[in-house]
């Protein structure tokens, strides 16, 4: 059954409800805490996503590591080096804007967060190589089985529309960081990576994979909320 157009005029305003609320309560020191799971969840999809784009395009994934500040590095060798240094901002993007795409067509949510769950733990165990990346993974890990396992159908749709929006929008907003880094210092970055091996300046990767990401943003609402 297709949802009416009210419905989904009043899904999209959830979704920018949930997205405002995310952007405001990320500058509220108090409420820093409480996102700080689902930034963490962000960075291991972020490095999983440059692990996965190695396999894809012909290399491989070695390790990678996730560290308490958010950031992380994963090892790779072979693959396609502009896809591998591309794929984890457009990834992370893209896989936010599949949980928000299943969350939106009604999937079972629980079923997907108890997959999701499993996922993550097989992968930290397969990659992750230092303590604080694997004790956080796993504790993520389960506590994704548990939802999947304990909530109710409404919460466990909430919880996977909400891990989808904080996902792109932590994206887009790593991006914008990633511009400031990219025009003002020598840091390594994704960026630098890929200044390095094209040539390219790290400035226009990083303007080139925000844009990207707004793009996937934009493509993903009009997917799940617009009209069909």
């Amino acid at each position: 059954m297709q949802a009416s157009g009210m419905d989904k005029r009043r899904e999209l305003l959830s979704v920018i409800g949930v997205a405002v609320a995310i952007l405001v309560l990320w500058h509220v020191p108090l409420f820093g805490w409480v996102f700080y799971p689902f930034q963490l969840f962000g960075t291991f999809i972020h490095e999983i996503s440059h692990g996965l784009a190695a396999i894809i395009t012909g290399g491989s994934f070695n390790r990678f590591v996730v560290n308490p500040d958010l950031s992380g590095v994963a090892w790779s060798a072979g693959g396609l080096r502009w896809v591998v240094s591309s794929a984890g901002y457009i990834g992370s993007a893209l896989f936010g804007g599949l949980l928000v795409l299943l969350a939106a067509r009604r999937m079972p949510a629980r079923r997907v967060l108890y997959w999701l769950g499993i996922a993550l733990g097989v992968l930290c165990l397969l990659f992750v190589r230092n303590l604080f990346g694997v004790l956080s993974g796993l504790v993520l890990a389960s506590a994704l089985v548990l939802a999947g396992q304990r909530l109710r159908v409404q919460w466990a749709e909430w919880l996977l529309l909400i891990l989808g929006v904080q996902l792109m929008l932590d994206g887009v907003n790593s991006l914008f960081s990633l511009v400031f880094l990219s025009a003002r210092s020598t840091v390594t970055t994704d960026a630098a990576i890929m200044a390095q091996a094209t040539g390219v300046p790290s400035l226009i990767w990083a303007v080139l994979w925000t844009v990207a990401s707004l793009g996937i943003l934009a493509a993903t609402l009009r997917l799940a909320y617009g009209r069909r």
